[in-house]
């Protein structure tokens, strides 16, 4: 069982090169026309990967699987908090990156199994990731059959090893993110705004539970829907003076990032999503949306973008596909300040 186990796996990697368009022996893309990259053929393969890994996961030692199962059951001493979530280095030097691609909740209970058990700390919830990760321009929310948010990779994402996975659990369809060895390190450096995160949300309802009197917070309240009303975000003049232009052209990631870091910390203000100024560019003209050969939504500038400045730049993604980024020059970032507070 060892040996097949071995090349079950083999095949997994190889099958799962070769439907995102890689070379699985020397890594390079696959040429144009290739039948690898035809969107049928390519989804056929990432089924039969997931089948595959399906057949590999039960066969690895199967002492070990139990273990790690009995690690990630749910402890109830946590089911009330009484301290921010912290996470040091040396915590998350235990965290055991897989090579096969796990589900993002899969991920994030993993490492909630890392806190120390007693510790009273509020756990990380599904949401905290996935909000720092939209923020990243690796997910985005797209809306599912039953009219349910669900957080699918960009195509920023993909190139980052976050791919798009469908399942039939307990009878219903679901489609769900899933990331495999570098997306999980991609997470683990942005864990700390993953825990910022977590403790605003903890600070709400310590605040809420305060105000009735009691002394701890209920680790799942969030999950209820029970969330404090935020402003619209906006900023004002002096504030926006702060932002740091340059004459380099920057990913709309950036300067969404850059806009957030100036709001008032702790200001009950919404923060503004890179999603929310490229579909402003849409709607201006400025920037069109297309499909590639594969069924991929990529985004370039009109020709009035390019005018106000926006352009492309060729890129090198970490599976070996070009693509073009598309990125907002001096001009393109002036544009979005003085718009700034019709975005959010």
């Amino acid at each position: 069982m060892p040996a097949e186990s071995r090349v079950l796996e083999r095949a997994e990697q190889y099958i799962r090169k070769l439907s995102i368009g890689v070379n699985p022996l020397s890594g390079e893309a696959l040429p144009e026309g290739d039948a690898c990259k035809q969107e049928r053929i390519s989804k056929c393969l990432a089924y039969v990967a997931d089948y595959l890994q399906q057949r590999i996961v039960p066969s690895r030692e199967p002492q070990n699987a139990k273990k790690a199962a009995k690690r990630q059951e749910p402890r109830h001493a946590r089911k009330l908090a009484s301290a921010e979530l912290t996470l040091s280095p040396e915590t998350l030097a235990k965290y055991e990156i897989f090579e096969e691609p796990v589900s993002l909740s899969g991920f994030v209970r993993r490492l909630n199994a890392l806190i120390p058990e007693g510790s009273g700390m509020i756990p990380l919830i599904y949401s905290d990731v996935a909000e720092i990760l939209t923020r990243e321009g690796v997910l985005l929310k797209e809306t599912g059959e039953k009219g349910k948010d669900m957080n699918l990779p960009s195509p920023h994402g993909e190139e980052m090893g976050f791919m798009r996975a469908e399942a039939d659990i307990r009878g219903h369809h679901a489609v769900y993110t899933k990331c495999n060895d570098v997306a999980q390190r991609f997470i683990l450096e942005k864990i700390q705004d993953c825990v910022a995160q977590a403790n605003e949300r903890f600070a709400r309802y310590q605040a809420k539970a305060a105000a009735a009197g009691e002394t701890t917070v209920e680790t799942d309240s969030a999950d209820r829907g029970d969330k404090v009303a935020k402003e619209r975000f906006h900023l004002t003049e002096a504030e926006l003076a702060k932002y740091s232009a340059d004459e380099t052209p920057v990913p709309v990631t950036e300067i969404a990032r850059r806009l957030n870091d100036l709001l008032v910390p702790d200001a009950n203000i919404e923060k503004l999503y890179f999603k929310s100024i490229r579909d402003w560019f849409v709607a201006q003209g400025l920037l069109e949306s297309k499909t590639d050969a594969v069924g991929k939504i990529y985004f370039t500038p009109t020709e009035a973008g390019l005018a106000a400045g926006v352009l492309t730049e060729p890129r090198l993604g970490k599976n070996g596909e070009s693509y073009s980024a598309v990125l907002y020059g001096p001009a393109a970032q002036k544009l979005v300040l003085e718009h700034v507070n019709e975005l959010g």
